[in-house]
């Protein structure tokens, strides 16, 4: 599926519109996942974590707001984003070993 992501403070975040998200279950029951990048091409394995911490939802709100406007023209306040949106950070971790191996 394709998905925005935001670097904020250094960190890869991925998050969008308040409500409910197949993709956040997904990652809640299995927090691995592979990216898949382009320019250049790769794929990066990572780990998801959720973000709860309030003052750091608001940071990342504030800075999906600032670099992507298209956050801030939805019809959601900032507060409704920091209530309710799906946020997660996702941090490389190294490749899985191939089965068998």
């Amino acid at each position: 599926m394709e998905i925005w992501y935001l670097t904020v403070d250094g960190e890869t975040v991925i998050t969008g519109t308040p409500g409910a998200r197949n993709w956040l279950a997904n990652l809640r029951a299995c927090p691995r996942a592979v990216l898949h990048l382009r320019s250049p091409d790769r794929d990066v394995e990572v780990a998801a974590a959720e973000v709860i911490e309030q003052a750091k939802r608001r940071r990342i709100t504030a800075e999906a707001f600032r670099l992507q406007p298209w956050y801030a023209e939805q019809p959601y306040s900032v507060e409704d984003w920091v209530a309710g949106a799906p946020m997660v950070v996702l941090t490389s971790v190294p490749p899985r070993a191939p089965k068998g191996s």
